[in-house]
């Protein structure tokens, strides 16, 4: 059986050397997430955990091309520090961080990087900074959250509220369920929402965004463009996260458009 780590946790120094040395090793992910309450059923890793998910299995796919650093699990959550037990960090403080990361990488030899993003509250600071950090660090440089991969017909077709990310409703729920479902406290669900969340929903919507992931993950390695603007999901539309424009129905029809200011801002 071959070796499958793709944690660089879970490599030694020598391994991870002799990697980088035969070339193996073409891109890194970072993924960035959350500890904040997730309404009242949901555990607070919520974010962390399937951000890593995803990243984990997407580099499974290409192994050994692709590495998953460790995973940033406390991100920009000052919206919602009216609940206690959130942790929380300040945007220039968490961006400053997640640069960092991504210099450690450049310095180690990765020239294509991607921030894989499980929290909305993390996508304005990261996508103000995107551009300079790319240029700071000379190397292929992406933020993407997991879901900007998704086709807005599944979601409409498997959703009932239609709607994605959102914030511990109707797909939180669903994809926890199948993910970890120990950490659903159904008991304590007390919203509509998120009681239509079902194991059912999750499965279907948990392999198209690790196949997402996983071709913008190739795209960056074979240097191809990469068109996925931060989106979100409502009533059957893909959104832009930031602006609140409406982008295409099909992921990588438009090229991505310079950011915009704007008042629309997901919270995950």
């Amino acid at each position: 059986m071959s070796d499958a780590r793709v944690f660089i946790g879970d490599l030694t120094r020598k391994e991870f050397r002799n990697r980088m040395q035969a070339g193996a090793i073409k891109a890194a992910v970072v993924p960035t997430g959350a500890t904040e309450q997730h309404n009242e059923h949901l555990e607070m890793v919520h974010d962390t955990l399937h951000v890593t998910h995803m990243a984990e299995q997407a580099a499974r796919r290409l192994h050994p091309q692709v590495v998953v650093a460790t995973p940033i699990g406390i991100g920009y959550s000052e919206h919602w520090m009216e609940h206690i037990g959130t942790l929380t960090v300040r945007s220039e403080i968490f961006c400053e961080y997640v640069f960092d990361v991504c210099h450690s990488l450049q310095r180690a030899g990765l020239e294509n990087i991607l921030i894989l993003n499980g929290h909305g509250g993390n996508v304005r600071p990261l996508m103000r900074r995107i551009d300079e950090y790319r240029d700071r660090l000379g190397v292929n440089l992406r933020f993407q959250s997991y879901w900007d991969v998704y086709d807005p017909d599944l979601v409409a077709a498997t959703l009932e509220n239609k709607r994605l990310p959102g914030h511990a409703d109707e797909y939180e729920t669903s994809t926890m369920l199948v993910l970890a479902p120990e950490r659903v406290h159904q008991m304590d669900i007390d919203n509509p929402a998120a009681a239509q969340g079902t194991r059912q929903k999750g499965e279907k919507l948990i392999e198209p965004a690790i196949a997402g992931v996983t071709e913008i993950l190739r795209k960056m390695i074979a240097g191809e463009e990469v068109d996925a603007p931060p989106a979100t999901f409502q009533e059957g539309r893909r959104i832009h996260m930031l602006t609140g424009e409406p982008l295409p129905p099909t992921t990588g029809e438009a090229r991505c458009h310079p950011l915009k200011t704007g008042p629309r801002q997901d919270r995950t």
